[in-house]
């Protein structure tokens, strides 16, 4: 199994329902799958390199959008400067860790 953006599974507080959990996490797969090219870690930031596109640009921003309510201990967001597309996630060690990444 491939995980390099930042969900393998749910993390304890996730605010999704089991349900509508799974479904974000194969979205993020399905994602991933498809676009990320390159992960930088650090004790408390992970950012996630993908190919831009306009569908890429898009689903990110969409998959950003649920986890910055569901998972909102960490700070989400997408930098996209025409040249490159960047997933930042920001927050302690422990909370990077309770999204069990990578």
């Amino acid at each position: 199994m491939n995980r390099t953006g930042p969900l393998g599974d749910l993390p304890i507080a996730c605010t999704l329902t089991p349900g509508a959990g799974r479904e974000q996490i194969e979205r993020w797969r399905a994602f991933d799958g498809e676009h990320a090219l390159d992960v930088e870690r650090t004790e408390t930031s992970l950012v996630v390199h993908y190919s831009r596109t306009e569908d890429s640009v898009r689903r990110l921003r969409e998959l950003v959008a649920v986890e910055s309510s569901c998972c909102s201990f960490v700070d989400w967001r997408v930098e996209d400067d025409r040249e490159q597309l960047l997933l930042v996630v920001t927050g302690s060690a422990e909370q990077l860790a309770a999204l069990d990444v990578g």
